[in-house]
């Protein structure tokens, strides 16, 4: 059975029921929903920078003059059956400043984010977007509150201060036939991960197309079945590839040193 895409355009704001204080996902919706921090109830813990809602509710915001540390955490539920989902994060940060953040479900977390520091603009202080931050695996939103978690570590790098800015979490359910779920049990993986110049996959199905993507969901590189992938033409960080079979498709992380 065909999976839904995982870079998809149509977005449903989710429409907050609560159970007790988790915010409710309905289970037969087929697009989107896309659930604003701003408007969750939510757990904060942070060692430095002031934290408030900005932008008429559109996102809540960190700021300081050094650095910005700490965590953002609110529940999530299914208002009804259980389902598969997708999870893409939705942030941005002034172009010069620098860190990584982590993303935690139910207590499991995914490898860091780099949010490298970017002098290309003329302005540093502008806000560089990342849309598709995306946790690495689909997970089971139940009847029983799950715990979504941001981490956060950005510091100032050439920038005038440092303002770290969290929108949205978008949850797309995800219908898995059985090749599907075996893609999805790391029937594909990637060596030497972190690559230096290039890397390998060691797939259980035959491969039809490799789609590299940075973490802002830009399309880099295309590629046909191949023994070798070669990003020696990319800058050090982490990419996104998504591996297309017969069967379905699997997404992985992609660290270049």
């Amino acid at each position: 059975m065909k999976k839904q895409l995982l870079f998809t355009a149509t977005l449903l704001f989710a429409s907050f029921l609560t159970f007790g204080q988790a915010t409710a996902l309905d289970p037969l919706e087929t697009n989107s929903q896309q659930v604003r921090i701003a408007e969750t109830t939510q757990t904060k813990n942070f060692t430095s920078g002031t934290f408030g809602t900005a932008g008429n509710g559109a996102h809540v915001n960190w700021s300081h003059a050094t650095d910005v540390n700490g965590t953002i955490s609110f529940d999530v539920v299914s208002s009804g059956a259980d389902f598969l989902a997708s999870i893409v994060f939705h942030v941005r940060k002034r172009h010069g400043n620098s860190g990584s953040v982590d993303f935690t479900f139910d207590g499991t977390t995914d490898p860091s984010f780099a949010l490298n520091e970017d002098n290309t603009p003329a302005t540093v202080d502008d806000f560089e977007t990342f849309n598709n931050l995306a946790y690495s695996q689909n997970v089971t939103i139940t009847s029983v509150p799950k715990t979504i978690t941001l981490d956060v570590d950005i510091t100032k790098g050439s920038a005038s201060d440092v303002v770290f800015r969290y929108y949205s979490v978008t949850f797309t359910q995800q219908t898995l036939g059985v090749n599907d779920v075996e893609l999805n049990n790391a029937s594909i993986s990637a060596y030497p991960n972190p690559a230096t110049n290039s890397f390998q996959l060691n797939s259980k199905e035959n491969i039809e197309r490799v789609s590299l993507y940075n973490i802002t969901g830009r399309l880099l590189k295309t590629f046909k079945a191949e023994a070798d992938y070669d990003i020696s033409d990319l800058a050090t960080g982490m990419y996104i590839a998504n591996i297309k079979t017969q069967s379905g498709s699997k997404t992985l992380r992609i660290v270049k040193k």
